[in-house]
């Protein structure tokens, strides 16, 4: 079991109850009238997402709770797509609650998942990739250091439009020099 701590937050292994409450509690930004209508989210559908994170768990990702202070899970984080031949990972991480968004949490656990990543699991890049209306997500990835690398243009219909992906990277030395 796997157990990390931030300055704010606590990153551990997570279990099915954990999934449940994230599916439960996850509230979109907006409506997204792009997508099927889901009339709910069913405890099946948290319960394969667990079986799911299992299944990868260690081979090609790194996926975690975020806990806070109080020990109430928040949301997750992962390392995924682990290239272990390349020393490579791409990082996600979502906040359940709206009302628990804009609180430092994905900032802290970010943090805590690279240090993790680059000391522990000797990565060598980490990337990232948002898309362009989500400024949350863009402030946290600059505020680490992570580079935007690329743009894959109106590479996503979300909410009846198109979306630029913004792709970003952050290597070992960057991270490490902005540690310091």
């Amino acid at each position: 079991m796997i157990e990390l701590r931030g300055k704010n937050v606590v990153l551990r292994t997570m279990e099915r109850a954990h999934c449940r409450i994230l599916w439960e509690n996850y509230e979109p930004v907006e409506p997204i009238p792009t997508e099927p209508v889901r009339p709910g989210l069913s405890i099946e559908g948290a319960d394969k997402w667990f079986e799911e994170i299992q299944e990868k768990q260690e081979k090609t990702q790194i996926y975690l709770g975020i806990f806070d202070g109080e020990s109430n899970i928040v949301g997750d984080i992962q390392l995924a797509d682990v290239d272990w031949r390349n020393r490579t990972a791409s990082l996600g991480a979502g906040i359940a609650r709206k009302t628990e968004r804009g609180k430092g949490y994905c900032t802290d656990a970010a943090v805590v998942m690279l240090r993790y990543g680059f000391e522990h699991l000797d990565l060598y890049k980490v990337s990232a990739a948002t898309i362009s209306n989500n400024a949350g997500a863009i402030r946290v990835l600059e505020k680490l250091g992570f580079v935007q690398e690329g743009t894959e243009r109106e590479a996503v219909f979300w909410s009846n439009r198109r979306w630029d992906r913004l792709m970003f990277g952050i290597l070992r030395t960057e991270f490490k020099a902005r540690q310091v």
